[in-house]
């Protein structure tokens, strides 16, 4: 699916790319200091990278959907992609849901970083993949074949 030439998915994948890894860093100043505004920070990046993850898992597999069977290692990269991302996701999804329902300024523990950081671990192996299926199968571009 595009929109003039730009598919959806590889405009929305930078949202939780990048608001992420800002939840782990403020979550962890907020640890480290004890300031509730980097909790607070890390809170609302959390939501934002939930909610903009969601939109693009959407747009992404109508892209998955779209990968011709006879490109088999494309097919086989999107699925390790999807799958990771999808699972990596649903860990940050049950993370918000758990900080929504008590507080979005209870300081995060140290079980809490580093959940989050394995998580962000799996999240850059599953966007390398991503990056793969652009840089070396062209999916995605003008010149897709």
């Amino acid at each position: 699916m595009k929109l003039n030439y730009h598919p959806p998915h590889l405009m929305l994948v930078h949202f939780p790319a990048a608001l992420l890894p800002m939840d782990l860093v403020c979550a962890a100043l907020g640890w480290y200091t004890h300031h509730t505004a980097f909790t607070a920070a890390a809170y609302y990046a959390l939501a934002g990278g939930v909610g903009a993850g969601w939109l693009a898992l959407v747009f992404g597999f109508v892209d998955l959907t779209r990968i011709p069977a006879e490109r088999t290692a494309a097919h086989r990269t999107a699925l390790w992609h999807a799958g990771l991302n999808t699972l990596v996701l649903m860990g940050y999804s049950v993370l918000f849901f758990l900080q929504w329902r008590q507080s979005a300024l209870a300081l995060a523990t140290g079980l809490l970083l580093f959940g989050k950081a394995a998580l962000l671990l799996a999240l850059v192996v599953g966007n390398y993949l991503g990056a793969q299926l652009v840089l070396k199968y062209r999916l995605g571009t003008i010149d897709e074949n």
